[in-house]
């Protein structure tokens, strides 16, 4: 019987294309314009991932559809994936304004290049949550890591960055071929790569008590491995504290974020999608990762005095608090809060976290450094600068009426009705732990003197940023119960 070939359904795929329309205006426009006239390339981009954001609205992600054989999944969780990676690059694009041509850097850093690598991110991200097999979420995620690799190496005269780059490099490259093995067992032991397929045919293999195979558990393994070291979850994580210390302060923003959120849903593709059957030997392997993910990254950033990688460390504990609520998965139904509540979580997180790393950048902008000492004094000096770093970081510490509380508080509770009640203590234990490296940074800003040099900058851009994030996260804290709502009913899709 020959194969009918069917069209493309082009609609669906506008707002990844818009991103990619921007991409090709910011290379040519690089090939056309001299650097120095390059300084309206960053409104350019803005505007691409805005006009993307908006087109979102004008599918209708409900109904379920896809295009390219179910390749490509227009369906609600793809749409809150790349509503919140477009909305990541639109803060981490204004913490990066001014900082890219500022001259901190040595050799300066090349303005269009870094727009063009940073919206390739965003594109990669936005395809692997729209992923509807295994090979779509292998190319989106490395169209995500190649472009992030590049950025960390971005400052190439500082050793620092070099370095860091070449180990997140290293150890992507050796994630990406577990990844890659381990999809290469799941299409042999099923026949497809199809992530419903593949749940279909494990229904069938995994029957009533019969022991699990150890060709399906291996494979289970590979891609928990590959997408473990996606999301920095320990002992996957070696690369996260070099990276995010040696790499540019506003990609240290970034890639404290959108390679999360791809990485979690590709987890969630994967494992809640398209080996949900095999949930029982998943679900306690996640929960382990949680837990020793969270406690790991909050002691030893107990220790450090350098705050880009404390916030590095920070960033490894806030993973174990998504993966705690991806643990606390039990049905596609409507009262299960895990997806949802990981989902609310990545969403609060951009703004937190790109808030306090663009605090970061502004001070560097001002001649100051990354060292716990340069917060000295913050507070006498620009008190409107040490407002938002405090609200950065008492949300990420979890601090009522903020996002940070509400997105722990909903985790906690998704684990509580899961039954999983000492991961649930975990957190606010680990909560607790995590004031005393946040509430550090807060006491050095307003308690102690003024150290060093300070010099003028105007960075408008990055001002309205920093203010941006520093009110949503109180006003997204306050109101956080409808972004939940769609948080939670968007998670649904893989039902």
């Amino acid at each position: 019987m020959p194969v009918q070939l069917v069209a493309p359904d082009w609609s669906l795929l506008v707002p990844p294309l818009v991103v990619l329309g921007t991409i090709l205006v910011l290379l040519a426009a690089d090939l056309v314009l001299p650097r120095e006239r390059q300084a309206g390339l960053t409104v350019v981009a803005l505007l691409g991932l805005a006009v993307s954001l908006v087109s979102l609205l004008a599918i209708d992600w409900t109904a379920g559809a896809s295009t390219f054989g179910g390749m490509y999944r227009a369906d609600s969780f793809s749409l809150f994936v790349s509503l919140v990676a477009l909305v990541a690059g639109i803060l981490s694009i204004l913490v990066s304004a001014g900082y890219v041509e500022s001259g901190i850097e040595p050799g300066g850093m090349a303005l269009a290049e870094y727009l063009s690598l940073l919206l390739f991110s965003v594109l990669g991200t936005m395809l692997v949550g729209a992923a509807g097999d295994l090979l779509m979420i292998f190319l989106g995620i490395e169209m995500s890591s190649l472009a992030v690799y590049a950025l960390t190496a971005f400052a190439r005269r500082r050793l620092t960055s070099i370095e860091g780059a070449l180990k997140y490099f290293l150890l992507g490259a050796f994630a990406t071929a577990i990844f890659l093995y381990g999809i290469a067992w799941v299409y042999g032991l099923t026949g497809s790569i199809m992530l419903d397929d593949i749940a279909g045919a494990l229904r069938d293999i995994v029957q009533g008590d019969a022991p699990v195979e150890a060709s399906l558990l291996l494979a289970l393994l590979l891609l928990a491995v590959g997408l473990g070291f996606k999301v920095a979850a320990v002992p996957f994580h070696m690369w996260t504290p070099d990276a995010y210390q040696g790499a540019p302060t506003p990609v240290s923003a970034y890639m404290s974020v959108v390679p999360k959120v791809a990485g979690f849903a590709a987890m969630a593709r994967v494992l809640v999608q398209g080996l949900s059957p095999l949930s029982e030997q998943w679900l306690l392997l996640i929960a382990i990762l949680a837990f020793i993910t969270m406690v790991y990254g909050n002691v030893v950033a107990i220790a450090q005095r350098d705050v880009k990688r404390m916030l590095g460390y920070s960033s490894i504990g806030h993973t174990g608090y998504m993966l705690a609520g991806l643990a606390a998965f039990t049905s596609l139904q409507p009262g299960d809060r895990s997806v949802g509540s990981m989902l609310f979580y990545l969403f609060a997180y951009a703004f937190m976290n790109i808030g306090a790393f663009g605090v970061v950048a502004w001070l560097q902008e001002r001649g100051q450094g990354v060292d716990l000492e340069d917060f000295q004094g913050l507070a006498a000096r620009s008190p409107l600068a040490a407002i938002a770093m405090t609200i950065f970081m008492l949300s990420l510490m979890g601090m009522p009426p903020l996002i940070g509380f509400y997105a722990k508080y909903y985790v906690i509770l998704a684990l509580i009705e899961a039954g999983l009640l000492w991961l649930a203590v975990a957190i606010v234990i680990m909560s607790a732990v995590s004031a005393f490296f946040y509430l550090r940074v807060v006491a050095v800003m307003y308690f102690n003197e003024p150290a060093g040099a300070w010099q003028p900058a105007r960075t408008p851009l990055l001002g309205a940023g920093l203010a941006v994030m520093a009110l949503g996260n109180l006003a997204l804290g306050l109101f956080s119960g409808p972004v939940l709502d769609l948080a939670q009913r968007w998670a649904l899709a893989f039902a």
